[in-house]
């Protein structure tokens, strides 16, 4: 069944709202009156659609690899036809741009949905690509412990590159997490 489009414009409206007042203050100190102030809905619309703040902030994060992984999927079931390094660049520059948040929101003390959320993207994308891999292919090594490898090593590098002084370049990360994926798997 179609979800209403209404629901998906408020909660588009929520997550927009969160991430603009997180250009400007620290998420912490947000409380959900400013985020539905800023929306322009109420507390119970909100409370429709979320449980906390720190939901909505996965569900507005989680749009840049939902983005990543359609446009994976619209290229086929190997997804060679996009460059996956270049998703990984515009992914990272939209990190950077965001410094302070995703700061925030990959921390050690920020909501685990979110780590949670980015792993299990990560793994489902990884998963199209590596069927191929040798150590998967000959069974070795199957391919959701393979796509975990991966997802972890992806998200330990953001995590690391973002709490860097100074913050190198989003290239310099890409390059960093390009060099992790792309090594051969099962491989020393």
């Amino acid at each position: 069944m179609p979800v209403d489009p209404r629901i998906l414009r408020t909660k588009e409206s929520l997550q927009n709202s969160l991430l603009e007042l997180c250009r400007t203050e620290d998420f912490a100190s947000l409380s959900i009156s400013n985020i539905v102030d800023a929306a322009g809905v109420n507390r119970s619309t909100f409370y429709q659609h979320y449980a906390d703040k720190e939901t909505l902030l996965a569900d507005a994060l989680d749009a840049y690899v939902t983005q990543a992984q359609a446009q994976l999927e619209a290229a086929g079931t190997d997804g060679l036809e996009v460059h996956p390094r270049d998703l990984i660049l515009r992914y990272f520059m939209h990190v950077r741009d965001n410094i302070a948040l995703y700061q925030t929101a990959l921390s050690s003390s920020g909501p685990p949905v979110i780590v949670e959320r980015l792993i299990e993207r990560v793994s489902a994308l990884a998963e199209r690509g590596l069927v191929t891999q040798p150590a998967v292919a000959s069974g070795k090594m199957p391919v959701n412990i393979a796509a975990a490898s991966l997802a972890g090593s992806f998200v330990g590098i953001l995590r690391e590159w973002i709490n860097m002084t100074p913050v190198p370049s989003a290239e310099n990360a890409t390059d960093w997490a390009w060099a992790v994926l792309t090594t051969p798997v099962g491989e020393p």
